[in-house]
Formats: C-alpha cells, sequence, structure tokens
C-alpha cells in the first residue's frame, strides 16, 4: 500500500493500478477502496488527472468489494456513480 500512495502521489495511476490489483487480489479491502478510486471518473477529476480513463463500472464493483470489507466510505462513493 505504502508504494501504491506514492506512485499516486507522484500521479502514476498506472502504476498505482498494477501495484493495488497485486494487494487487492489477497483480499485487501483497503486496497479495493484505493483501486476503486483510481477507476472512480468522480475521483480521477478532483485529482486533476489527464490521459487516464476511468471506468464507472469497475469502480463500483471494486467499490462493493470494498464495502464489503468494511469500508463505509465505499457505500457513498458507489452511490455518487450512479
Amino acid at each position: 500500500m505504502a508504494r501504491a500512495r506514492l506512485l499516486l502521489e507522484q500521479g502514476d495511476i498506472g502504476g498505482a493500478r498494477v501495484v493495488l490489483e497485486r494487494v487487492a487480489e489477497t483480499g485487501s479491502a483497503q486496497a479495493s477502496f484505493a483501486l476503486a478510486e483510481t477507476y472512480d471518473p468522480l475521483t480521477l477529476t478532483n485529482w486533476g488527472t489527464y490521459g487516464t480513463r476511468g471506468d464507472a463500472n469497475k469502480a463500483r464493483d471494486l467499490y462493493a468489494k470494498a464495502e464489503a470489507g468494511g469500508i463505509k466510505e465505499a457505500k457513498a462513493r458507489f452511490e455518487a456513480l450512479r
């Protein structure tokens, strides 16, 4: 997660996605939430990213996994993408 945070701070969304996917595969709800943010078109806009495509469907799926894992904020993010 620390590596993914560093990549996000550097603006390397693609690199962070690779790291977060690996961690999310282990069942980490926190990683699923962070990965969802990298696909969430609303979050990407707030971050001011350029050239990174969002995917609302993928973000919703990941937010659902994060919510199931106990991340309460994921529900609101999921709802915002409806």
